[in-house]
Formats: structure tokens, sequence, C-alpha cells
């Protein structure tokens, strides 16, 4: 038990009687009031969280939707740079657009040692 020392005035001196803190029932509040305060804290946590992991839950949704609409993206980029890289093209191009066209005759010219002279 918490006691304090009370000081009551007797006219011949001072005398210190000491006296209890709290009845019980004081204490039993004091006990339930903790109480409710610690479990509304720990609800007020529970329901942090949870809605944490729902606002996760719901970036990582949105981000894989991104994704998923990139890789598409991506995918069609790919096949254009084939298309436009292939070798058929490339040689229609040449010939339809730029006028360019196979020799018909290859003459090659053998090369000499440049250092010797």
């Amino acid at each position: 038990m918490k006691k304090t020392a009370h000081i009551t005035l007797n006219y011949q001196n001072w005398r210190i009687d000491p006296i209890e803190l709290g009845s019980p029932r004081k204490k039993l509040i004091r006990l339930y009031m903790t109480a409710i305060l610690l479990l509304s804290l720990m609800f007020t946590m529970y329901v942090w969280q949870s809605t944490k992991i729902v606002e996760i839950k719901w970036r990582l949704q949105e981000l894989s939707k991104k994704i998923s609409t990139l890789d598409t993206n991506n995918a069609v980029l790919k096949a254009d740079i084939s298309k436009l890289q292939s070798i058929n093209r490339i040689e229609k191009l040449a010939k339809e657009d730029l006028g360019m066209v196979f020799p018909k005759q290859l003459c090659f010219i053998p090369m000499t040692d440049f250092k010797k002279h």
C-alpha cells in the first residue's frame, strides 16, 4: 500500500499520521482505465496496420497493371525493331527508294604492301 505523511495540527505538538492513498475502489477504477487505454491503443494500431496493408495491396495491384502494360508495349516495340531491321526490307528500300542495284561484275584489286615503297 502506498502511504504518505499527513500532518495534523495538535495544539501541543505536530503529529505525523500515515494515511492510505487510494481506496480499493479507486485502484480498481485505475486498473480498468489503464486496461481500456491499452486496449484502445492496441485496437488503433490494429486498424492502422490493416489500413496500411490494404493500401499496399492496392498499390501493388496498380504497379502490376503498369508492368503488364509496359511488357506489352515492350513486346510491340521489339517486333517493330525486328521488322525494321530485316534484310529483305532494307534491300527493298535500297532498290526502290535509293535506286541501288547489285553489281553485275565484281572486281578485286590486289593490295600490295605499302610499307615497302
